[in-house]
Order: structure tokens, then C-alpha cells, then sequence
């Protein structure tokens, strides 16, 4: 299985009372997403959740808290609050961060209800927002409260919707074109309809009366790599239901891959796990005091990798812990550390390693280029390896991801899990 990087995105309609029920809370431990994206705050104090970062931009009117925010355990290449319209950034309406592989831009729109001017105002934004979103030099990610359907099989009673804010042949003509460019996620997975992200009335929840207003639209060229995109209908705390985007992404790097590649294109590991890997051994092995240790980083030494991969540097190295009784097995060995981490961070997590265990490594190989990491991907084409004499018996390499087990077994060299010795 392949994993997903996953992105939620959900208007909670006043998250102090959303938090303060527990459904936020609930919705992360439940959904444990890379990255939430939240439309209508309705509030300047927007809370920290632990294991992530917040990106919160809230409204500066207090008669229209509108606001939006972003948690993520990714940390971004760059963000920006705002659309440069003073009318419409001092509502909070928009934010853009800039990952690796794309931009995601948060968005809450005008409803355009009750009156012609609000409407014309509904307009107005959609304008500078696509006119906005569309310069972007990666490609696009736009999720968020559309406040309109795309065609009536997003509303129960579509006939309910016409002339209306939400329906406008003027809204229908801006969905008709910007699909020609985008694609709608969801519809990309689910073409049925009673499925809808917003209902008016409890009962109507209840009854599933409701209307699709919440989306992920993203660049034709990303399409490839979606993995699914789905409705969590059951999650409570607001009017609007929160809606989910996955992402083919590498285990390793993090990078996002197309959907149907084998292998990592930026880090070379493989990205499906095999039916036929071999079983870990029912005795624990014991490691002779003349090998030399290759010793993986990321998935070997750090005992909660996986679950801290994608915090931000400082954090991350704080969070890490690590195999103590695998330290404590290898200690007396020639060891030599191996990590696709980029070599800028080398000082920052060996320090960490000596603080907090007492191990230093005999040698260390790190990518010495910047992201993506490109070290696995090297050996896995040139079948290479940092190498401390030439006896290829007395290398034992502990690598916990099979691929690269593989790989150093095609070069003679002994390799197993740490689940053989600990």
C-alpha cells in the first residue's frame, strides 16, 4: 500500500466552540491529516494543536470574524495571507503556502446571499481570487467553502437553487470554465449523487437535504497523482461536513509521486510493500562484534519516525526517540550512519543522537545536495554504497524498508530488519 499524504479541509463555522466540543480534536485523531485547512474561524485567538504548525489568518473586522487557517505537520516553503485586496484580505479570506510539489490555497468565499450588492461583491472576489490562484508557477491545490454547487446533482432540490447565490448562470459558467483546467477531486472518485458538504437545518442534515458547497480543485497535471477524495460526513461540529484530498506520497521523503510509479522518482524507494517480504525471525539474532554497522536513520534508529516525518527541524529533533537497545546491541561495532536527510541538518540530529544516548557513529553519509533527497535513489542506480574496507562479509546493513534490503543484498552484503535483533 501506497502512503497518502492527506489534506482536510473543513469550515467549522466558529472554531472556539468547534475545539471547545472536542470535535476538532476528534476529527485529527480520527482522520490524522498532514494538513487541515479551516474556513471561518469567526475569532483572533486561533488555537495551537500539538504536531502541527499553524498558519492562522483571521478577519480584522470584528462585525465580519470571517478568517481562515492552516495546521500542517509539513512545513511549508513559503505562505502569504491575502489576495492583495484590502476589501477582501481584511475578512481573512485566503491563504497560500507553497510546498515541494505544489500550492495550496485556502479559501473562504462570499456567500452573495440576500441582496444584489452582496452578490456583485461574491463576483468580485471570484474574479481577483481565480485571477490570483491561476499565476501560480506549481501547480494548484484551491480548497475550501466554494459557497456554490457545481451542477445539480450537488444540491437535493437543484430546482431550489436556481436564480439563486450559489446557482447563478454566472457561477455555472465559472465552474464550466475553470474545470477545463482543473479538475473537481471528489467527482473524480465518486460520481453519485446525495453526497453534500453543507445542510441548513440539523433535521435537514439528518434527512441529507443539502447541498455541495465545499471542494478540491486541482491542476489537470497533478490529476495523476490523487489517490481519492471523499466526504466525512459523519464528523460533527458545524454546518458544513469536512471533505478529504489523498496524495500519492513517498514514505521516505515525503515527495508526491504519480499514482502508478513503483518506485519514489525523487528518493528511489519503492512505494508499494510486497506480499512475498520475508518474516522477521522468531529467535532474536545476535550481531558478532566484527561487522561493520551501515545503520539507517530515519526508520531504524528513530524509534517514531513515522509519526514525526513531517515536523518542522526543531521540532522534530526534540520529538525524536531512539532504539536504545539497539544502540546498546551495535555500540562496540565499526558503525557507519546513513541518512537521505539533507547534509545542512547533520550537525543538528548527531548532536541530538550524543545528547541524548551517549552513541556517536564511526562515519556518517548524508545527502550532500539539498531536497529531495537523492542518496537512495543513487545506490538504488549505481549500486553503490559507502563502503569501510572491502569485505563485503563483514557488512550488515539494518534497514527496515525491504527495498533497499534488496539492494544490499544484490551487492553481497547482509541485510535485516531490527526486528531480527531487538
Amino acid at each position: 500500500m501506497v502512503k497518502a499524504m492527506k489534506i482536510i479541509s473543513w469550515n467549522v463555522n466558529g472554531i472556539k466552540s468547534t475545539n471547545k466540543d472536542g470535535h476538532l480534536i476528534n476529527l485529527i485523531k480520527n482522520e490524522n491529516p498532514d494538513i487541515l485547512c479551516i474556513q471561518e474561524v469567526k475569532t483572533t485567538e486561533i488555537p495551537e494543536i500539538d504536531g502541527y504548525s499553524l498558519y492562522g489568518y483571521p478577519s480584522s473586522i470584528k462585525k465580519h470574524p470571517y478568517g481562515t487557517a492552516v495546521y500542517t505537520k509539513i512545513e511549508p516553503i513559503s505562505h502569504k495571507f491575502g489576495i492583495k485586496d484590502e476589501e477582501f484580505d481584511k475578512e481573512g479570506r485566503v491563504i497560500r503556502l507553497e510546498f515541494e510539489d505544489f500550492n495550496l490555497f485556502n479559501v473562504y468565499v462570499p456567500s452573495g446571499a440576500k441582496s444584489k450588492e452582496k452578490l456583485e461583491r461574491k463576483y468580485r472576489f471570484y474574479d481577483i481570487f481565480t485571477e490570483y490562484f491561476e499565476k501560480s508557477d506549481k501547480p494548484t491545490i484551491v480548497c475550501g467553502d466554494f459557497n456554490r454547487i457545481s451542477h445539480e446533482i450537488d444540491a437535493k432540490r437543484p430546482e431550489l437553487m436556481k436564480n439563486k447565490s450559489g446557482f447563478m448562470p454566472e457561477e455555472q459558467e465559472w465552474f464550466k470554465d475553470i474545470l477545463t483546467r482543473y479538475v473537481d477531486a471528489f467527482r473524480l472518485f465518486n460520481q453519485d449523487g446525495d453526497n453534500y458538504t453543507w445542510w441548513a437545518r440539523k433535521s435537514f442534515r439528518e434527512e441529507n437535504k443539502g447541498l455541495r458547497l465545499d471542494y478540491f480543485l486541482v491542476s489537470n497535471s497533478f490529476e495523476n497523482k490523487l489517490a481519492d477524495s471523499y466526504i466525512i460526513q459523519s464528523q460533527l461540529g458545524s454546518d458544513h461536513a469536512p471533505i478529504a484530498l489523498e496524495l500519492n506520497s513517498c514514505p521516505v521523503c515525503g515527495r508526491v509521486n504519480h499514482k502508478t510509479y513503483e518506485f519514489c522518482n525523487y528518493c528511489g524507494i519503492k512505494l508499494t510493500e510486497s506480499d512475498d517480504e520475508e518474516t522477521a525471525s522468531s529467535e532474536k539474532l545476535e550481531i558478532t562484534k566484527d561487522k561493520i554497522i551501515l545503520l539507517d536513520l530515519n526508520y531504524t534508529l528513530i524509534a517514531n519516525s513515522k509519526e514525526i516525518w513531517n515536523y518542522p527541524l526543531e521540532k522534530k529533533i526534540k520529538s525524536q526517540k531512539y532504539e536504545s537497545d539497539l544502540i546498546e546491541l551495535i555500540k562496540d561495532n565499526y558503525v557507519i550512519l546513513i541518512t537521505a536527510s539533507p547534509y545542512k541538518r547533520s550537525h543538528k540530529i548527531l548532536r541530538d543522537i550524543k545528547e541524548k544516548t551517549g552513541f556517536v557513529p564511526d562515519e556518517s553519509y548524508w545527502n550532500f545536495g539539498g531536497q529531495p533527497p537523492q542518496v537512495k535513489k543513487y545506490w538504488m542506480e549505481n549500486e553503490v554504497i559507502p563502503m569501510h574496507g572491502d569485505d563485503t562479509d563483514k557488512y550488515l546493513a539494518i534497514e527496515s524498508n525491504p527495498a533497499t534490503r534488496r539492494m544490499y543484498k544484490k551487492l553481497g552484503i547482509e541485510a535485516r530488519p531490527k526486528s531480527d535483533f531487538i
